[in-house]
Parts: structure tokens; C-alpha cells; sequence
């Protein structure tokens, strides 16, 4: 009997069919695989698969090797003991069969968006450990060894919507008092996204709030400093406010 198969985007790609991790050979499989997996469920055109795989520069026969691509990854998924239904072929291109398929770039926007209902009802810790939750899938960086330049700007979204989470968990864990438990990530991210002011600022109010107005304040200098030498500008007024607010000890910046 054929087991579902799990398709991980969110870090390298990987495929695995029950507990066992399956090996997609091949480039072009893999960037088929991967181009599928970024709309699970979704028809992907088949000219879409071509520039996943080739760009801007695909061969006469590209529609042929496509076709070539899905018979062998389908090959490769049943003999690993996956449904032959998994990769299903449509008028138009191909998809993922959610029947027989799960991605787990789905469960994370499924988890992110439930967070966020939850935030919506009052429900603050439901919430945070929903986008906990949604976090522990990310691998990242998204498809990290998959070299397809058609795929790139997919990954780039996906980097995208990971750092909107991320920055979205920290601000429910201030809301909820937790500031000590987020400050190493936020030092993490503010590495990563120099020029996030976003960033810098949750990391600011997780420092004072924990007794750390100097640290705070040095958040707020060296970002100063970044922001001049990388674009020749000053901080934007939400930054400088609340450095400003930080400075004086505003027992506004203090939650009830």
C-alpha cells in the first residue's frame, strides 16, 4: 500500500515517504519537484516548469524533457513506495495531488494564518505558539540547494514572508511580557536585516524592558551608524522616537 508523500521547501529540498527520506535524482527533477511544491495543490503550467528549469533559455525540447521530468519523478516517488497519483497531470501543466501530497510551505502559511486569527480574538498566547509552531518547519534559507535562477525570485519571497513571521512572533511575545525569551532572536535578525528599523526597534523595547537601557540605546547608535554609511540617511521617526522615549524611561514603554 502507497504512503502520502511530505515535500519540504522551506531549507533544502527534501522529500521524504513515511519516516524515510527519498532521493529525487537529477536537476531538472528536483527543479520540477520544487517549482510543484511552491503552489501545492495549484495547477503549474507547463511553460512555467520550462522557465523554472531553463529560465530564459530553454532548449527546443524542453516541453519533451518536462514531460521526461514528471515520468521519472513519479518513477522515483513509487518505487520509494509513494501513489503514482502524487504528480497529477492536467489540460495545462501539472500539480501536487493534495490527496496524496503535503508541503510544508503550506502548513506554514496555514499556521501563520491562524496565528493571526487567533491575534484578531484576543487570543495572544494561542497565537504565539501557532507562529512557534510555524517556525519550527523553517530549514531556511528556502530551497538552499536548489540553483535554478527560475526559481530564485520564489525563494526570495519565501525568505520574505519567514522574516514578516518572524518579526510578527516577536511582537506578540513583547505584548504577552515575554522580552528576555525573543532578545537572542531579534540579535539574530537585526544581523541578518541590518536596515529592518522594524527589527531594531522590537529588539530596543526587548532590551529595556529587561533592564537593559544602555544595550538599548546602543541598538538605536549602531543602527544610526549602519543606516548612514549604507544609505546616507538618519533613522526613520518611529526609531528615533523611541529612542528618544527609551532615553527619558517612559513608563509608557512599560506594558500593564
Amino acid at each position: 500500500m502507497s504512503r502520502p508523500v511530505h515535500v519540504a521547501v522551506l531549507g533544502p529540498l527534501e522529500v521524504r515517504i513515511g519516516a524515510a527520506r527519498v532521493t529525487v535524482p537529477g536537476r531538472r527533477q528536483r527543479g520540477i519537484l520544487a517549482a510543484l511544491a511552491l503552489q501545492p495543490g495549484r495547477i503549474v503550467a507547463t511553460d512555467h516548469l520550462i522557465k523554472a528549469v531553463w529560465y530564459d533559455k530553454p532548449p527546443r525540447t524542453a516541453m519533451g524533457q518536462v514531460q521526461t521530468g514528471i515520468w521519472m519523478l513519479r518513477t522515483a516517488l513509487v518505487n520509494a513506495g509513494g501513489p503514482s497519483e502524487a504528480v497529477q497531470s492536467c489540460a495545462t501543466g501539472y500539480r501536487l495531488n493534495n490527496d496524496f501530497c503535503s508541503v510544508d510551505v503550506a502548513s506554514y502559511r496555514t499556521k501563520v494564518a491562524a496565528a493571526r486569527e487567533m491575534h484578531r480574538w484576543g487570543r495572544l498566547d494561542e497565537a504565539a505558539r501557532l507562529v512557534r509552531s510555524a517556525h519550527e518547519l523553517w530549514r531556511g534559507p528556502a530551497l538552499a540547494d536548489i540553483t535554478h535562477q527560475g526559481l530564485r525570485s520564489w525563494s526570495t519571497r519565501l525568505e520574505e514572508e519567514h522574516i514578516v513571521a518572524v518579526h510578527y512572533r516577536a511582537s506578540l511575545e513583547l505584548q504577552l511580557g515575554r522580552h528576555e525569551e525573543v532578545i537572542s532572536e531579534l540579535f539574530e535578525l537585526v544581523d541578518h536585516y541590518p536596515l529592518r528599523e522594524s527589527l531594531h526597534a522590537d529588539l530596543m523595547l526587548a532590551l529595556y524592558r529587561s533592564g537593559r537601557q544602555a544595550d538599548a540605546l546602543e541598538v538605536f547608535h549602531g543602527v544610526r551608524r549602519t543606516l548612514a554609511e549604507e544609505l546616507g540617511i538618519d533613522p526613520g521617526p518611529t526609531l528615533r522616537t523611541l529612542a528618544q522615549a527609551i532615553l527619558r524611561q517612559d513608563s509608557a514603554l512599560i506594558p500593564a
